[in-house]
């Protein structure tokens, strides 16, 4: 189910910003961030030029934040590399600002989404 479009809207503001702000603008013509969307989710990924192909980019999954219509909250979840599932659980709890969860992705305590 897609995201709501408030929730969407928000998400949309707050990613845009932190992608905006991870990378300083010099930088910008060899890595970006962005975002996508995806049914209740967003998808953070990372961009860089292809060494093979001039012209072309390469992605790369960062984080995902995943939206419960419920109880109106995100989780952030890792990229699972060589599991069943592209995508893990990272947060154990529910956050309903996403600014928590980008202090979570920007501590990475675990190695996961910056190393």
């Amino acid at each position: 189910m897609p995201l709501p479009v408030l929730a969407q809207h928000l998400a949309r503001n707050r990613l845009a910003a932190y992608c905006e702000q991870r990378y300083p603008p010099e930088l910008r013509e060899s890595v970006r961030l962005d975002l996508r969307f995806e049914d209740d989710a967003v998808v953070l990924y990372e961009s860089r030029p292809s060494p093979q192909h001039a012209g072309q980019w390469i992605h790369l999954d960062i984080a995902r934040f995943r939206y419960n219509l419920g109880s109106g909250t995100w989780l952030l979840d890792a990229p699972s590399f060589g599991g069943h599932s592209a995508w893990r659980q990272y947060s154990h709890r529910p956050e309903r600002e996403l600014r928590r969860l980008l202090a979570l992705l920007d501590e990475d305590a675990e190695g996961v989404f910056w190393s």
